[in-house]
């Protein structure tokens, strides 16, 4: 796995400025020498933990060793974003003159409730799954495919939950009784490794529709932020990985297409391997060789992976693909969501300024339904994590599309 010096000069950060400035303010003359000691003992801890998991990481191998480290992980945050948080606002408070005791008293309200928006992020946020339905007008579609019904699922990252198999069964149950036509997977299955699909064919079992589920690949599919010793190692494990996605019953769409028929009417999904803008990988995807043999048909669904496929391969602009179906965002898994309250003139100036910072960072196009024209991409925000196991405010989902005919379509 890749590590970036930028990841550990933050843990250095994220550990070591927090305790040294509670030592210097509130331990250096007040407390005994048991309780230095206990407080440099902790913090060696952390420190030296971090570092041996970053310099093992590429041995990690094992999904239940990559979910301890990740829960390892967990605590860190947990403890220290605590105390950066509860630091930042006695410094305020220092620098001030000691004249506000309120921000004192506020850091400590701010650091509880930064242990407890983490501890439920982690714990609760990122089982929290929900179901958010869309309805979809298209030009052109077939009287036979109206109210046509397409499950989207996004982003697993089964390595993410090991060990949680159980607390996933009611969310397969609920995909199950959305009874849909069809139901479609937009990639990224495991964080690295076919191992992490260990297990988990009996909740995959449980999936029925009436055409067949399809997949395409995301980033994360083809191993490769691993940094593998040995090509044939690295080759038979994404070959392994798109065969446990085909045993979960799943038609894997490899820049190819898959025709779904109602009497004489076809509409074709189209899925292509991952096109991305990471430096880690070359770009596999090859959108004229799925697109090939879906010409005579008027309606056309795109899959993949990755948004920025929509305007930069100009998808929108310069084909007759009427709607893309996306993940790989995960919503950033931390944001904000305030559901029936969100139309309020503050809620709203929260999300449009959240929309513009995760515009600028993540991409243009990073959650829920954007339409331009006759044109649509829908972006599901998945249902697993990618690095911290935690969401809060974005909810994992799954999603039900129901395609509508155009109302300037009926009667033509």
């Amino acid at each position: 796995m890749h590590v970036y010096p930028i990841t550990v000069i933050m843990i250095i950060l994220l550990v070591l400025l927090p305790d040294i400035y509670l030592y210097s303010r509130f331990m250096r003359n007040r407390v005994n020498k048991s309780t230095k000691i206990l407080h440099w003992i902790i913090s060696s801890y952390f420190l030296a933990a971090s570092f041996a998991i970053f310099l093992n990481i590429n041995h990690i191998v094992s999904p239940t060793t990559h979910y301890q480290m990740t829960m390892f992980v967990c605590v860190l945050v947990m403890v220290y974003a605590t105390k950066l948080t509860f630091c930042t606002f006695d410094l305020i408070f220092y620098k001030t003159g000691k004249r506000w005791r309120k921000i004192q008293y506020a850091g400590y309200g701010a650091a509880t409730l930064a242990f407890l928006a983490s501890f439920y992020a982690i714990n609760y946020g990122r089982f929290d799954f929900q179901k958010t339905e869309e309805t979809i007008e298209i030009k052109g579609l077939p009287d036979s495919f109206d109210g046509y019904k397409i499950l989207q699922m996004s982003d697993l990252h089964l390595g993410s939950f090991a060990k949680s198999q159980k607390r996933l069964e009611p969310l397969f149950d609920s995909i199950n009784a959305q009874h849909a036509d069809i139901i479609v997977f937009t990639g990224d299955m495991v964080n690295n490794f076919a191992t992490e699909c260990n297990g988990w064919n009996y909740v995959f079992d449980k999936l029925q529709s009436e055409e067949k589920k399809l997949a395409i690949l995301g980033n994360h599919d083809y191993g490769l932020y691993y940094e593998w010793d040995d090509e044939d190692l690295k080759s038979m494990n994404e070959i392994a990985i798109r065969q446990k996605i085909r045993d979960f019953g799943f038609e894997l769409l490899l820049n190819d297409h898959y025709l779904v028929n109602r009497g004489e009417d076809t509409i074709a999904f189209i899925g292509i391997e991952n096109w991305g803008t990471s430096h880690v990988w070359n770009s596999t995807a090859d959108f004229p060789k799925a697109y090939k043999g879906t010409e005579p048909y008027p309606v056309k669904i795109l899959l993949s992976h990755e948004p920025v496929v929509w305007h930069r391969k100009q998808i929108k602009d310069t084909t007759d693909i009427q709607l893309t179906l996306c993940g790989h965002t995960h919503g950033a898994q931390f944001g904000l969501d305030f559901g029936k309250i969100s139309k309020l003139p503050i809620l709203k100036q929260l999300r449009s300024l959240e929309d513009k910072i995760k515009t600028y960072f993540i991409c243009r196009y990073w959650d829920g339904l954007y339409t331009e024209g006759d044109k649509s991409i829908y972006v599901s925000r998945g249902l697993g994590c990618v690095g911290l196991p935690a969401r809060l405010g974005m909810a994992p989902q799954y999603t039900v599309i129901t395609l509508k005919k155009k109302n300037n379509d009926e009667g033509q």
